[in-house]
């Protein structure tokens, strides 16, 4: 994989300005910043102002990192040019999560009302949409996508496997979105993770039988 400044500059602005406002926000944190909701959108766990300020920050800098690291290290980083553009959206969507959920965590921090229980499963739903889209053009490798023995295993269960289950991704996620809109606390939760778990189930149910059909 290689980088393009003018593809990088809109991620490594995104970070910077993410730090930058961390750097800004500290002196006006409180001592315990929360770094954990329940269901119902009430914190059930804090940090200190500096975990809880820099944290996801840093977090999503060593992400960038990581993202550009792990296909140099993949023995299939050649099929990366295969999917380029798709991997830059699942890199992008990442960073834009993370954003997110730092700047939700520095309002609720502050003490302005905001609905953690929707914003963030909104988030998960919106990622899961975008990664569903993307999902059924990466190509073969060990880091992004379905990984299971039989999809690195055989090119065409990963194939087949991955177009089937970006279609289930975005049902998933859309199933998702909805049930965070007009649903709360508990259900709302549970509709959430049906909407990222089911997919994710059958797509390897319908892995395995395709692998088994195939080696037949």
């Amino acid at each position: 994989m290689n980088l393009n400044f003018k593809r990088e500059w809109p991620l490594l602005l995104i970070l910077s300005c993410t730090l930058i406002a961390a750097i800004i926000m500290y002196p006006h944190m409180p001592e315990q910043v929360p770094i954990h909701w329940n269901a119902q959108g009430e914190v059930d766990d804090y940090g200190s102002r500096l975990f809880g300020t820099f944290f996801l920050p840093t977090l999503n800098i060593l992400m960038y990192i990581l993202l550009i690291i792990l296909p140099k290290l993949d023995p299939k980083r050649a099929n990366y040019s295969k999917f380029d553009s798709a991997y830059l959206t699942i890199r992008y969507s990442m960073h834009l999560f993370f954003t997110l959920i730092f700047g939700v965590t520095v309002i609720a921090s502050l003490g302005y009302p905001v609905q953690i229980d929707k914003w963030i499963p909104a988030g998960v739903a919106i990622l899961f949409i975008v990664l569903g889209n993307v999902m059924g053009r990466v190509r073969h490798n060990y880091f992004v996508g379905f990984k299971y023995p039989w999809t690195l295993a055989n090119e065409e269960v990963w194939k087949r496997t991955h177009q089937f289950g970006a279609k289930l991704m975005v049902i998933g996620g859309f199933a998702a979105l909805i049930g965070v809109i007009f649903t709360s606390g508990s259900v709302g939760f549970m509709v959430l993770m049906a909407g990222v778990l089911v997919p994710t189930i059958i797509t390897t149910i319908y892995s395995y039988v395709i692998y088994k059909q195939i080696t037949r």
